[in-house]
């Protein structure tokens, strides 16, 4: 048997569960903003904006584009991931850091099939560099929150 609720007994229903979850999210919400703001804290110094110039050939003509992404730096001496989407083709790199220094990379490694590429920042060697560090992928869950840090479409 079907139970016939009036939109007011609903509208009250939902507004009710609507305060509840309300309530709930606002007791953890500093502490998810203090979670998103620490995470930030760590890995924003390690995001690169990458500027790539690529070059292919058609009908005997060398065509030169120019596209942008970003990665991230995962070892102090300058090895960053990124998107072969990104680099995996690229004639030229050109990384922007956080400190807002360019400095130019090398393709390192790429695979197509998972969309991963491998650059390494060309420099003297006397520096390091800050790194972000990966995360276990077995402790998230479905419906985990998660951030994606970057620069598409060159944006800072």
């Amino acid at each position: 048997m079907a139970h016939r609720y009036s939109p007011r007994v609903l509208f009250s229903t939902i507004l009710i569960a609507m305060i509840a979850f309300s309530a709930s999210a606002q007791i953890n919400q500093d502490q998810f903003r203090e979670a998103i703001d620490s995470a930030v804290e760590r890995v924003k110094p390690a995001v690169v904006r990458i500027q790539v110039v690529s070059t292919r050939y058609r009908d005997g003509r060398e065509l030169k584009y120019q596209s942008s992404g970003s990665g991230v730096i995962i070892s102090s001496d300058g090895y960053i991931v990124t998107n072969h989407h990104v680099a995996g083709n690229a004639t030229r790199l050109m990384c922007t850091l956080a400190s807002k220094e360019e400095l130019e990379a090398e393709l390192i490694g790429r695979d197509p099939m998972t969309d991963t590429a491998v650059i390494k920042l060309i420099h003297d060697g006397s520096r390091t560099f800050p790194t972000a560090e990966f995360g276990d992928s077995s402790a998230v869950r479905v419906g985990d929150p998660v951030l994606a840090m970057g620069s598409p479409m060159a944006l800072s």
